[in-house]
């Protein structure tokens, strides 16, 4: 049996007896009937009784069928309602006006009885019909707007039929043009993509053939959209060729991959592309070098003192001269659009800037290694004139390393390596000067063993300690963990600059029993201050690239942490992008092996511009820190935006985001605001030792309290 309600039909006829007689049979035929008396009633019983079908007669005294119809289509809910109209009249104008008022149909009278219940039924088929389409295309309409997609058609001579409303919001054309044809859809096409579509419309249509291609469009003074077109291939009934296809705008896809793009291969600061790119520009270069059989060079270029200025003027004023410099330097190699050059890639030279106060030039058409010379001295009078920077003249001097092809390598990674170990020996040589790379650089290595000897002493005689600068959560400001630095106090030569042993150390091996030196003291200290009842903190340790390369790191790690009687889990490793990237593959195994052990895993130094994004997801990490660069750098619209960037790409990839650098509270409440989990720098805190550690966090604490 039916669980479905019986259909409601609305009756409607001045005739008492022929509104019985209908009632009775359509009864008996399974619907349930109401009555009204006259079209004047029509839509107060439709209000009423909602029928699903409405049987009207034509001759009613006051408000006559065709009337009655026409009211009833105008209402709420009326559109679409089947009417079947009765009528006396058999005459065509009357079927004509009934139609125009909009009847689904009409029955002469006297009625049929015995078969009017099978029409009524025919007629609601019909509608439950036309229901689910109109619900179908209105959902298609609703999920095309959201997708930004439209659909067309056309001939094989490239005629559209007429387009839908959805393709004309997607190409944003102006209401009242049609475009009929290719030629019409032309003229909306930015002129440079205007003979990609020709000869996708035109050989490609007549051949018969599916395709696909993305062009810019920009209609009635619209900004400029990207849009995405496909075609399929079909047969009509008659078997002539024609296409169905869609439209898509995919604006917003083009800009964020743009965005990705420019946070992965170039530098926020001057523009210019960074190390990785400049690398991938090399590679193509020496391909271009090896097959003409020429000579190509790779300068290493540096800013002698350039932290002065940072430390006497402030980083703002230092990023305005890194740009100045950059621009300098482009211009003097001849690379009007360095981001153009390296995209298009052609076989000019290239510039980029490595890293802080570091450039790469890439000298593709050098005939000698002569010729790199007489570049490097013309490079550094150009860039010994002044600049003029907020308001005061500026003066710089540079220290150079050059590397040639082939003699001193063939390369990238080698060119790079040596181009960076001659500008090493040009600042040895007293800086303002540029060195060649020679197999006797290598002789650094005992030059060095002083330094080395050093180290290894420090570590035996414990000369070593480490300071730990707190972390705090983006939401409360309340302390999380802390970051453990290495510190070094000679006896003789008194504090010594992580940033001068740290490379001496990465470059001897030492890094690597220093680095577990580090991390067995912050995970003991840790231990103390759990005992203590000091809190329980995360500390984050950093590991360098030996360390990283290391067979067994894993266990060794585990082994130091467990000695000291603490959790995996409240170690923080961070490694910087440069160092995954090193070896994608590699790392991924590696950090796998580190997170079944239970450490949790930092990016340090995210976005300048090492890591490829689509490994970023593949990483096991927990962590992104964001590069102290970016955030001293808040106050221009760029870096804010990449800033927020890497934050909204953090979330959706849950991953937790920590800003370090902070040291203004303009840049604490905009990384508060954004929702940045954890916050580091001196504003906060710098790095203190243990003991002032814990005077701190009392300090914190009791601020918590009155707060």
């Amino acid at each position: 049996m039916s669980t479905l309600a019986p259909a409601r039909v609305l009756v409607v006829d001045d005739d008492e007896m022929l509104r019985v007689l209908t009632r009775a049979a359509l009864e008996n035929a399974g619907f349930t009937v109401a009555e009204a008396a006259d079209g004047g009633r029509l839509i107060e019983a439709f209000t009423a009784v909602h029928p699903d079908i409405v049987l009207l007669d034509v001759l009613m005294p006051g408000m006559d069928g065709f009337e009655a119809c026409a009211l009833l289509r105008a209402s709420a809910g009326g559109a679409h309602l089947p009417v079947l109209m009765m009528t006396g009249l058999d005459d065509v104008e009357s079927i004509n006006r009934a139609y125009q008022a909009g009847a689904t149909d009409f029955v002469t009278k006297p009625i049929n009885f015995d078969l009017l219940g099978h029409r009524l039924r025919y007629m609601l088929r019909a509608k439950n019909t036309a229901d689910a389409l109109r619900a179908s295309e209105a959902r298609l309409a609703l999920a095309q707007r959201i997708a930004r997609l439209g659909h067309w058609e056309a001939d094989a001579r490239g005629r559209f039929a007429p387009w839908t409303v959805e393709t004309r919001e997607v190409l944003g054309l102006p209401a009242g043009v049609d475009v009929i044809d290719v030629a019409a859809l032309t003229q909306f096409v930015v002129e440079d993509d205007r003979d990609r579509l020709r000869d996708a419309f035109g050989p490609g249509m007549r051949n018969g053939k599916s395709f696909s291609l993305e062009l810019r469009v920009c209609a009635a003074g619209d900004a400029e959209r990207n849009i995405h077109v496909v075609a399929v291939a079909e047969h009509d009934a008659d078997g002539a060729p024609r296409y169905v296809g869609t439209v898509q705008d995919v604006s917003e896809r083009r800009r964020a991959e743009q965005q990705i793009h420019q946070l992965a291969y170039y530098d926020g600061v001057t523009g210019l592309p960074n190390r990785q790119s400049v690398r991938a520009r090399l590679v193509q270069a020496l391909a271009s070098a090896a097959h003409r059989q020429r000579p190509l060079a790779v300068l290493s270029i540096d800013l002698d003192h350039f932290q002065r200025i940072n430390d006497t003027l402030g980083f703002a004023v230092g990023n305005e001269l890194l740009r100045a410099v950059g621009e300098r330097l482009c211009a003097t190699v001849r690379v009007s659009d360095p981001i153009a050059r390296l995209t298009d890639c052609t076989w000019e030279d290239a510039v980029g800037r490595a890293a802080g106060d570091e450039f790469i030039a890439v000298l593709a058409n050098v005939g000698s290694a002569e010729d790199a010379a007489l570049f490097a001295r013309r490079l550094r009078t150009t860039l010994g004139q002044p600049f003029e920077i907020a308001g005061q003249e500026m003066y710089v001097r540079v220290s150079i390393g050059i590397s040639v092809y082939p003699d001193d390598g063939v390369g990238a990674d080698d060119l790079l390596k040596h181009a960076d170990a001659a500008l090493a020996q040009a600042k040895r040589e007293g800086r303002d000067c540029y060195q060649f790379y020679t197999s006797a650089l290598n002789v650094r290595a005992f030059k060095r063993l002083t330094v080395e000897m050093h180290l290894r002493r420090a570590l035996e005689r414990e000369q070593f300690e480490v300071h730990f600068q707190p972390k705090v959560r983006g939401s409360d400001l309340r302390p999380v963990g802390f970051e453990a630095l290495v510190r070094w106090n000679h006896p003789d030569l008194g504090r010594v600059s992580p940033a001068e042993f740290i490379p001496v150390a990465e470059e001897t091996g030492l890094v690597v029993p220093l680095g577990e030196w580090v991390l067995g003291s912050a995970c003991r200290q840790l231990a103390s201050w759990d005992a203590a009842g000091v809190g329980r903190f995360v500390c984050a340790v950093n590991l360098s690239a030996a360390q990283f390369r290391a067979r067994n790191l894993h266990r060794c790690l585990a082994d130091v942490v467990a000695a000291a009687g603490l959790e995996a889990g409240r170690i923080e490793l961070e490694l910087t992008e440069g160092v995954i990237m090193e070896d994608g593959e590699a790392a991924i195994r590696t950090l796998n092996e580190l997170k079944a052990h239970g450490f949790r895993i930092a990016v340090d130094d995210f976005g300048t511009g090492y890591s490829s994004l689509s490994y970023l997801k593949r990483l096991p990490i927990d962590v992104l820190k964001i590069d102290q660069s970016f955030v001293r750098e808040l106050a221009r619209e760029e870096d804010a935006a990449i800033v927020s960037t890497i934050i909204s790409m953090a979330r959706s990839l849950r991953l937790k985001v920590v800003a370090e650098g902070v040291e203004e509270s303009t840049q604490l409440a905009f990384l508060r605001a954004q929702g940045c989990d954890e916050l580091q720098g001196y504003l906060l805190s710098p790095p203190l030792p243990a003991l002032a550690i814990e005077a701190w966090l009392e300090r914190q604490n009791a601020l918590a309290l009155a707060c």
